[in-house]
């Protein structure tokens, strides 16, 4: 299996599997606390999870824009690295 070829979570997933050394890919798709968001458990129905369909509509006017060190981002979400990006990629 090669990049291109993944379609899916389970792709993506299975190719990890493959190419890292186990340690590190167990430490990447390990899941924290009581493993709730473990790849495991997104195959299980939920009962605690209620969907209320069309909540948030008539919302399309919201501006999510947040300013983040004197620059404005189109949402509240910031990415930077935390901790053994080495470890993931040579590059880091």
């Amino acid at each position: 299996m090669v990049l291109r070829n993944c379609h899916n979570f389970h792709d993506f997933r299975r190719l990890a599997k493959r190419r890292l050394p186990g340690p590190i890919f167990d430490y990447i798709d390990g899941a924290a606390d009581e493993e709730d968001d473990a790849p495991a458990q997104h195959k299980k129905p939920s009962k605690a999870v209620t969907l209320y369909p069309a909540c948030c509509a008539g919302l399309g006017g919201v501006d999510l824009s947040v300013t983040v060190m004197g620059q404005k981002l189109a949402l509240p979400v910031y990415c930077s690295p935390t901790a053994l990006q080495r470890l993931f990629h040579h590059q880091g």
